[in-house]
């Protein structure tokens, strides 16, 4: 019985001992980030994969996504080590993507986007229909540039089917909100 105390005495004053031991962790970064994303690096020029909270987010308007979720402040910061005079980041999804390029104080500059099967405006939509009855549309691809964040020019590229027929349209969003389609 003395035994038996002893050895639950040692037992305990070793795992009480143990217990005391300091372990030193290395410092933790710690920010705010409501988008996960993954970047990656190609050369000079900065690639994030976006991951959206909902369906259609990013390709609904992409400079206000890019506003709301990315902060070129803290990405300088970063990078500062680089010494650049611009930056090119391209932000991705699986609809297509945007490219922002910034100066060294972090100003927007010239932008770029391009989607591929996106949901177009209602007034499109409607206008397409009647003006096209029996063809469907296979695909589309949206394109817009401009600079400052301000959209100068945008257009889309609709590829329709009948059958074993097909066309494509090159609408300028412009000419649209005008109800006036071109075709290629």
């Amino acid at each position: 019985m003395k035994t038996l105390i002893i050895c639950i005495v040692l037992v305990l004053a070793a795992g009480v001992s143990r217990a005391q031991e300091i372990t030193e962790l290395k410092e933790a970064k710690v920010g705010f980030a409501p988008l996960s994303s993954e970047v990656v690096r190609d050369g000079n020029s900065y690639a994030f994969n976006v991951k959206e909270s909902y369906m259609g987010e990013f390709e609904a308007n992409p400079i206000a996504f890019m506003e709301a979720y990315f902060d070129i402040d803290n990405f300088i910061d970063e990078v500062r080590h680089e010494n650049y005079d611009s930056y090119e980041v391209t932000f991705s999804s699986k609809k297509g993507q945007l490219k922002a390029d910034f100066d060294k104080e972090g100003n927007l500059g010239a932008i770029s986007e391009r989607f591929k099967n996106i949901v177009l405006p209602a007034s499109l939509r409607e206008q397409l229909y009647r003006d096209h009855k029996g063809w469907a549309m296979v695909k589309n691809v949206r394109v817009s540039r401009g600079e400052n964040g301000l959209i100068d020019k945008e257009f889309y590229r609709i590829k329709l089917r009948n059958g074993s027929k097909s066309k494509t349209l090159k609408i300028n969003s412009m000419a649209a909100e005008r109800n006036e389609v071109a075709s290629n």
